[in-house]
């Protein structure tokens, strides 16, 4: 017998004691032996389309769901869905609308979360831009009070870090698509958070202006002005630096900045003064302040860079 021969009947008795091994264990704790699906067969190919078809089914039904506003309910089966069929355009598909699901249920936290996944996991799909936008507008209704536009409460005051990062969001969006329909609303959103983040920091400017912290108050307004172009607190800014550099003693300056008020208000830029106020008691005891005024050492040239 050749060395073949010996090979070949060596591999078929091992196979026959271990199906025999394996039949002996099923007999003896009464349980049938296992199948083995014939690879060649239509069988998977059928179980494939079942399983579409179940998936399809639970779809339509998440879907239903959120369009009649049981956000909830939608939110369970679109888990039920990628739980069973995590693989399939299904469960992208849930994954996306989960989202808006979350959104709309008043859970910003998990959308947000939600977003940031699908982004990762896919960067190239189709729907990146209105998960971008979408974003963008959980971010840009954070914070939203009852308040917003009434002249009742500044709500001008409070944080916004939500907003800036929605102002990133629809930057990102008409950055990298810029042909996407979701960018004429970005872009009249954005204008809206450019003015009102603007605002938010003017109160930072009066902030350090009201404490004689000059200097800040100066640099912080530089900075409204530079990061916030066309926005109305810009005018803010300006009549805060004039007023800034002339308590610093910085009267050329000073002059500098009144004047580019001046070109937008004329009116407004009168009543900025370029010399330092005198303080309450200066006021009550001008004499004093005289005194103290030419006793008072030139001042230094000051950075304001």
């Amino acid at each position: 017998m050749t060395v073949a021969r010996l090979i070949s009947h060596a591999k078929r008795t091992i196979t026959v004691l271990c199906t025999s091994t394996l039949l002996a264990a099923c007999a003896s704790d009464g349980t049938a032996p296992p199948i083995v699906d014939n690879p060649f067969s239509d069988s998977d190919r059928l179980s494939q389309r079942e399983l579409r078809l179940e998936a399809d089914e639970l779809y339509r039904s998440a879907r239903t769901r959120l369009d009649s506003g049981d956000y909830l309910g939608a939110l369970e089966q679109y888990e039920q869905l990628r739980a069973r069929y995590p693989f399939s355009e299904f469960a992208t598909q849930a994954q996306l609308e989960s989202v808006f699901a979350h959104y709309r249920s008043f859970q910003p936290e998990q959308a947000i979360a939600e977003a940031d996944r699908f982004l990762r996991e896919h960067p190239r799909d189709d729907a990146v831009p209105y998960m971008l936008y979408l974003r963008g507008m959980i971010n840009f209704e954070r914070n939203k009070s009852f308040f917003d536009g009434s002249d009742l409460v500044d709500t001008t005051k409070r944080d916004v870090a939500s907003l800036r990062r929605a102002f990133d969001d629809f930057s990102q969006l008409i950055g990298r698509y810029p042909d996407s329909p979701f960018v004429a609303d970005a872009r009249q959103r954005m204008i809206y958070l450019r003015n009102r983040i603007a605002r938010n920091e003017m109160h930072v400017v009066r902030y350090y202006f009201d404490r004689r912290a000059w200097l800040a108050a100066a640099r912080r307004a530089e900075d409204v002005i530079a990061e916030y172009p066309g926005a109305p607190a810009t005018l803010d800014a300006v009549e805060m630096l004039a007023r800034s550099y002339a308590e610093l003693g910085l009267r050329e300056q000073a002059e500098q900045a009144r004047k580019l008020l001046s070109q937008v208000e004329p009116e407004r830029a009168k009543l900025v003064p370029v010399e330092p106020e005198p303080s309450w008691w200066q006021r009550l005891w001008p004499f004093g302040a005289q005194r103290e005024a030419a006793a008072a050492p030139a001042p230094e040239a000051l950075s304001t860079s």
